[in-house]
């Protein structure tokens, strides 16, 4: 195929008009003897050069270069080039051209999310601008092509300053848009015609730009001279042959498909971040249900626990009644409001160490009026200690645990110690008493009974626990050789001013 020019011709031996990377086209061009191709661009092309015969000059981005046969130059696209016939014969060369892809890689912006957050027609209708905004410095200004792109109101979203010398004299199209006849809105009777020639004999070509059924706007580009077409002639209108048009139209799309892959890419975002708002929230609310099933928990263990003291400690102001000892009697009435109204002023969860041995020494108060001097209670407390944080109510069962199934009804002494120790980055409390030793077969029972929920002494303690560190805490009960009998509890180091 021949295509004739202003300054020659060129015979195409291959053409691909696919308009994809992996197509090229291959022809010989004949610049005529004294002849010249204006300065011009190949956007998006790419070109290889060898001169077949003749002489010239050529001028690439500005750089004269005396050219003969056996020469071979490389083009890179968007550079701006200019041959000269300077000899007495034809201007030969061997052109190949091909498609170049330029880099669109779609930056992501915090304010573009919400432009796209749901996919109504009006919301889609804006995501043109964040799309182009998107692919603006990776794409669009790294292309020389002259092109516009239009939103689905024919707003004008961005324009390019390439136009050539020859649109800025006829129409001046971007001071002076309206008056150009490129920019007026059209339609197209066949899909596959979305091509038209301006009044001044320039091919412009319009892409529509279409998401999901929903049109986001339209993109014109090219404001070229086509061979064959009859036009105004201005030296510095430069014809283009046919693998430069495809190109252009090559060019045009990738940016079209660019757009259309950003909003691609942010509706599946969406999607992702909806089905994880969905999941977080489901998390979220388990979360708040598996912490209040905890608050109820904490409640009720310690309802039964006070409960259980209660049922004691009544049965002991009962004797004590019947004995006629009535100042003790309301002595002990004032240790246990006191106790009471700790259990219903402090917080559930937790307390300082030095408030719960308080509350412990209110409780043991009522023990020395049963037991009287028979009771002896010791501390060995760190003094850096008295300030961490403790599980309210979770000593006093222990020491409890030791009138109700520790010490026989005997007039022995009754011994308690309660020592707290720092071990590295935790506290170990043990409360031990100097009652009836456990042998190994009874311990191995006691110790893997706490963990199993029973509801009944200890394990109400051990479920505290567990509610308060879940599995970073330690528990066991010891007998030792010097005859008492060990709950030792380790927790971690948290201090009053500390978040949990």
């Amino acid at each position: 195929m021949i295509q004739k020019t202003e300054w020659g011709h060129i015979n195409w031996i291959h053409t691909n008009n696919e308009e994809t990377l992996q197509s090229f086209n291959v022809g010989i061009t004949s610049l005529l003897r004294g002849k010249r191709m204006p300065k011009h661009v190949h956007y998006g092309i790419e070109q290889f050069l060898y001169i077949l015969e003749g002489k010239g000059i050529y001028y690439i981005d500005g750089e004269k270069k005396d050219v003969e046969r056996g020469m071979y130059f490389y083009l890179k696209p968007d550079i701006v080039h200019e041959t000269i016939n300077t000899g007495d014969v034809p201007l030969s060369e061997l052109l190949i051209s091909r498609p170049v892809s330029y880099n669109s890689d779609l930056s992501v912006h915090g304010s573009n999310i919400n432009e796209c957050a749901d996919n109504s027609e009006a919301a889609m209708s804006n995501i043109i601008y964040s799309a182009v905004e998107a692919i603006r410095t990776t794409l669009l200004e790294a292309i020389s092509l002259p092109f516009t792109i239009y939103d689905d109101m024919w707003s004008v979203v961005i324009q390019s300053n390439n136009f050539s010398n020859y649109c800025n004299l006829k129409c001046d199209p971007v001071n002076n848009r309206s008056s150009c006849s490129c920019f007026h809105q059209r339609k197209f009777e066949k899909e596959e015609n979305k091509q038209f020639i301006c009044e001044y004999g320039l091919t412009i070509f319009s892409y529509p730009i279409v998401f999901n059924g929903v049109n986001l706007g339209t993109i014109r580009g090219g404001h070229i001279l086509i061979s064959d077409r009859t036009t105004e002639k201005h030296d510095e209108l430069y014809d283009f042959p046919e693998s430069a048009v495809i190109g252009i139209k090559s060019l045009l799309k990738q940016i079209v498909k660019s757009i259309i892959s950003y909003c691609s890419f942010y509706e599946s975002r969406q999607l992702i971040e909806k089905k994880d708002k969905v999941i977080n929230d489901e998390i979220r609310r388990n979360e708040t249900l598996k912490n209040n099933l905890y608050i109820v928990n904490d409640k009720v263990t310690n309802l039964r626990i006070n409960h259980h003291f209660l049922f004691n400690t009544l049965n002991s102001i009962a004797s004590m009644s019947l004995s006629g000892d009535r100042y003790d009697l309301y002595n002990s009435i004032i240790d246990l409001s006191k106790m009471f109204r700790y259990t219903m002023t402090v917080d559930l969860k937790f307390v300082t160490l030095s408030s719960e041995i308080e509350y412990l020494e209110t409780y043991l108060n009522l023990q020395r009026l049963r037991y009287g001097k028979e009771l002896d209670v010791q501390y060995d407390i760190e003094e850096t200690m008295e300030k961490i944080k403790v599980p309210f109510n979770f000593i006093q069962p222990i020491v409890e645990n030791a009138f109700s199934h520790g010490f026989v009804p005997s007039d022995d002494k009754k011994n308690i110690i309660i020592s707290v120790r720092k071990i590295h980055d935790r506290a170990r409390i043990t409360v031990s008493n100097n009652g009836v030793l456990l042998n190994d077969i009874t311990l191995n029972r006691v110790n893997k009974g706490l963990s199993r929920n029973s509801g009944h002494g200890l394990s109400l303690i051990y479920e505290k626990l567990k509610s308060a560190y879940n599995s970073e805490f330690d528990m066991v009960i010891t007998s030792n050789s010097d005859e008492n009998t060990n709950v030792i509890v380790e927790i971690p180091i948290i201090y009053q001013e500390e978040e949990l």
